[in-house]
């Protein structure tokens, strides 16, 4: 006979899988980091069906209350994820940090030529343009 709890713990493991595909189809979670969120909650659901598998780690492990088990695989999930996304957020931190520096070389390099330009501009032409429109009529040789 299945108890409630397994039905709880099927209910909210296929529940979490199922958020996981539906924020990665809408794009709203990057595959890339997709994949620990669906190893860990395919490992819920497999724990959820085969509770043997968890009172068989719990013997092997010598805890003697199979849910602290289970308890000790969600905390080590966390501690993963943390660590994940830690690497994630520092190697982004370190692609801002170089577009910070060549936002700022690019904007230093565009007020030099803007500085140079205005500089022509202000300075009076040496030799005044010549408008055909103007020029005498040459014939034609």
């Amino acid at each position: 006979m299945i108890d409630r709890i397994e039905i709880v713990a099927l209910a909210v493991s296929l529940l979490l899988l199922l958020v996981v595909f539906e924020l990665v189809r809408r794009r709203k979670l990057s595959e890339e980091y997709s994949f620990l969120w669906i190893l860990s909650s395919i490992a819920l659901l497999v724990l959820s069906v085969k509770r043997e598998i968890l009172h068989s780690v719990a013997r092997w492990l010598g805890v003697y209350y199979p849910p602290a088990v289970l308890l000790l695989l969600l905390i080590v999930m966390v501690f993963v994820a943390a660590l994940c996304f830690s690497v994630i957020v520092s190697r982004q931190r370190q692609q801002i940090e170089r577009l910070i520096e060549e936002t700022a070389i690019l904007s230093a390099e565009l007020r030099e030529l803007r500085a140079r330009q205005s500089r022509t501009d202000d300075r009076p032409d040496p030799v005044p343009a010549r408008s055909y429109a103007s020029a005498p009529n040459r014939p034609a040789t």
